[in-house]
């Protein structure tokens, strides 16, 4: 179950945004919302862009080159995750359906147990990872 959460969390959390999607879970005209969403996809590309002509893997593995600490990365770990995250906690305050809060509780989980998985690749590959972990937080700027 590891390695599935490794090669594909990314793609099952485009399902999940689908599935928000098809059910009338995820657009919203609420303002706050809608913010939400815009800022967590914008953290999201902000993140990607960070990677630059670094080689960049959907996979957990880490790509060829140097630890990334440009950007986003110099505060939070996960960017990418905390932006994708950002998506389903804004949509959850525009539809507090059922189905949009087992949708972020599943997608919790799934970027809880990937970032550890992730975090173990990690340290293993680049040998100051410890040390960039005690100067940012994993998740949420400055909290987590």
């Amino acid at each position: 179950m590891s390695r599935l959460i490794l090669s594909y969390a990314g793609p099952f959390q485009v399902l999940l945004l689908l599935l928000l999607g098809l059910t009338g879970n995820l657009f919203s005209g609420e303002p706050l919302v809608i913010a939400g969403q815009i800022l967590g996809l914008a953290v999201t590309i902000y993140a990607r862009i960070a990677f630059g002509r670094q080689k960049f893997n959907i996979s957990a593995r880490p790509a060829d080159g140097p630890l990334l600490r440009r950007g986003p990365y110099r505060v939070i770990r996960h960017p990418m995750y905390a932006g994708v995250l950002l998506i389903f906690v804004a949509t959850v305050f525009g539809h507090p359906t059922l189905i949009a809060g087992a949708v972020l509780l599943v997608d919790l989980i799934v970027i809880l147990w990937r970032i550890r998985l992730e975090e173990g690749l990690l340290k293993t590959t680049y040998p100051d990872y410890e040390e960039y972990t005690l100067k940012t937080t994993r998740l949420i700027p400055f909290i987590y």
